[in-house]
């Protein structure tokens, strides 16, 4: 090996050099580059009696500065800050939609109590009933634009959906068709840095989209999601596909698509629990729907199921215009049920709720095993309760689990049959007047109470209460006897001990406790204050009750009285509650989506430390290999010089 081999070696080392500088510096702006650097390595030397006699160096290889330790940690990063700024994303929409304080549904119930409180002062007055009326449409027009959102936002998750899978779908075939190229290449001694980086950065892609695992195997990336389902192994990528969920027809699922690309049923297809998809786009997507949307949906259409059952209930107990008892003001339908597309069996199922003024606020999901029914929450997971069914050969069953009258009366219920219950988030988008008749407003009470025109003592008696299949034979009429301190009636009296008075015997009276009576038939008043000797107070049927807006009143009332959630919670409340949890959920997520988006800044500092294109360094790098290159080139003008003296000697 000769001085000018030694140097023309040296040469070209340094082109390697300046040429993979080069080759950085240009590339320091490409997504997915990863930073190269020459590997050299000292060549071969040559026997002599002398010695070894250097033969100058070689470029052993590119080598990308590659780190798969901190890539796998940026891809989680990204996958975790991508599902989180997803959900927020979604979340962000459903309160600003729910968190409207002029056009929400909480606007909407206050003016309709707010009505409700000026019929009870002007039970008479037409103006004031048609003002309810048009305060309840714009209440049902809330409503059903509340179902409208919801809905909306739920296309929006299917659409969104429906885009990931088309990406994951390219990006996983990117993945196996560079595996095969890498392999091909790789075959050569030689890697294939661009085809890796290439590879990489598709990798990286996909974590966006959903969390990946990665694993090589021969060179070859084989990557999985959730719990090891594959989407590439090899040369092989696994399609997936959106199609409509087995349990919801309004919602889309994933699923593996034919490897054929024919068609398939609901039998046929492998569908992908929500929890394959534990991050990424596809991730927060999910988990907005179901931990979000969903159950906010049944959540305010359980305040609307509520609002018109009280309602309803109220205005049965009282009378209208015309003296009729009072009818349903409002409708919410009934709840919805889908049977799972992939049912065999033939029964259907029936589902009532058993208290509307008390519902629950959650979907489900009942299931048969062929031994017992399981009613789960779809959210949770929980379970709820189980029936076992009178007949295991048809798996006929009639019960009660968390509020829901369940039946199954008619059909063949088979081991594996499930159905998605959702009680009341239907109810928004069926949420109606009834009718639209100002007169329907039963704002009377059927019973009036009234204080004798003569009496003389401080005493008075409350506006009468009714209770529901309530009746009114005859007045009652109670007459006090200061002497003993004590009343007697006409007719038999309940007291609120459930003791009964038999008609003209005593029932005493403290007048600094008051005294509440009954008829025994659903109709009570109270006595309140110190009567004088012979004042007396009746308890009758309300004759015309134009005048009357007790009944109003109370419903009136029911927008403040503590009747849901255990006695915690007003109508009112309720909604402020509901507001408040979704305003809490949306920062508590911002929050989480600020922190993700921190360690994701980090993790791509970390890897770029090692893999990035430093400009600073290219450029030190540069002056190295010029150096280099010059130095060479001198050794190789400093051979040619010694020839040329060698040759000058013999001539």
């Amino acid at each position: 090996m000769s001085l000018f081999d030694i140097g023309v070696s040296g040469l070209n080392a340094a082109q390697w050099g300046l040429t993979t500088t080069g080759q950085n510096i240009s590339n320091a702006a490409t997504p997915g580059y990863t930073q190269e650097k020459p590997v050299y390595q000292e060549a071969s030397g040559q026997y002599t009696t002398s010695g070894y006699l250097g033969s100058g160096v070689t470029t052993a290889t590119v080598q990308r500065s590659y780190s798969s330790f901190l890539t796998t940690q940026l891809n989680a990063a990204q996958s975790n800050s991508s599902s989180l700024n997803t959900y927020y994303s979604m979340l962000s929409q459903l309160n600003n939609i729910v968190g409207d304080p002029t056009t929400g549904v909480g606007a909407g119930m206050t003016s309709y109590f707010t009505s409700l409180q000026s019929v009870a002062n002007s039970p008479a007055t037409t103006s004031t009933r048609q003002s309810l009326m048009s305060s309840g449409q714009s209440l049902v027009d809330q409503m059903n634009a509340a179902a409208a959102n919801y809905n909306q936002l739920r296309s929006g998750v299917n659409q969104s959906l429906t885009n990931a899978v088309t990406q994951i779908n390219s990006y996983t075939n990117q993945i196996a068709t560079l595996n095969g190229q890498i392999v091909t290449a790789s075959a050569q001694g030689q890697p294939p840095n661009q085809l890796l980086d290439a590879r990489d950065q598709a990798v990286s892609n996909l974590s966006q989209l959903t969390n990946v695992q990665v694993t090589t195997v021969n060179g070859m990336y084989n990557v999985s999601i959730g719990t090891g389902q594959p989407l590439v192994s090899g040369t092989t990528g696994y399609q997936l596909q959106a199609v409509t969920s087995t349990s919801d027809p309004s919602e889309l699922s994933i699923a593996y698509a034919s490897p054929t690309g024919s068609p398939q049923t609901p039998a046929q297809t492998q569908y992908l629990p929500d929890s394959t998809f534990g991050g990424g786009t596809v991730g927060g997507l999910l988990a907005f729907r179901s931990q979000s949307l969903d159950p906010a949906q049944a959540q305010l259409g359980s305040l609307a199921t509520s609002f018109a059952a009280q309602l309803n209930q109220q205005n049965a107990l009282g009378v209208d215009l015309n003296g009729n008892p009072g009818t349903a003001l409002f409708s919410t339908g009934s709840p919805t049920i889908y049977a799972n597309s992939r049912n065999t069996g033939t029964a259907p199922l029936s589902v009532s709720i058993a208290n509307p003024t008390q519902p629950t606020n959650g979907n489900y999901t009942l299931s048969y095993n062929g031994t017992n029914y399981t009613l789960t929450d779809s959210a949770s997971g929980a379970v709820l309760g189980t029936l076992a069914p009178t007949s295991t050969a048809t798996g006929a069953v009639t019960g009660t689990i968390a509020g829901l009258n369940i039946s199954v009366t008619s059909g063949i219920m088979k081991a594996g049959d499930s159905f998605n219950i959702q009680p009341t988030s239907g109810a928004l988008a069926a949420f109606t007047l009834v009718t639209t008749n100002p007169t329907a407003i039963a704002a009377a009470s059927p019973a009036v109470a009234s204080a004798g025109a003569s009496n003389a003592g401080t005493a008075n008696i409350s506006a009468a209460t009714v209770t529901a299949g309530y009746s009114i034979p005859s007045s009652m009429t109670l007459t006090y006897n200061s002497t003993a301190q004590q009343f007697t009636s006409n007719v038999q009296v309940t007291l609120p001990n459930g003791t009964t008075v038999a008609p003209g015997l005593p029932i005493a009276y403290n007048p600094a406790q008051g005294l509440t009576l009954s008829n025994g038939t659903g109709v009570s008043a109270t006595i309140s204050g110190t009567p004088a000797n012979g004042d007396t107070f009746t308890i009758a049927a309300n004759k015309g009750g134009s005048s009357d807006g007790s009944n109003a009143l109370a419903m009136a009332n029911l927008g403040s009285a503590k009747s849901l959630n255990g006695g915690t919670d007003s109508l009112t409340s309720a909604y402020a509650n509901y507001v408040n949890q979704i305003g809490n959920e949306t920062n508590n997520l911002q929050s989480s989506s600020t922190s993700a988006t921190a360690v994701l800044t980090q993790a791509t500092s970390a890897q770029q430390s090692v893999s990035g294109v430093n400009l600073n360094e290219e450029a030190a790098n540069l002056i190295q290999y010029q150096q280099l290159y010059q130095a060479n080139s001198k050794v190789i003008q400093t051979a040619s010089t010694l020839f040329t003296t060698l040759l000058g000697i013999f001539n």
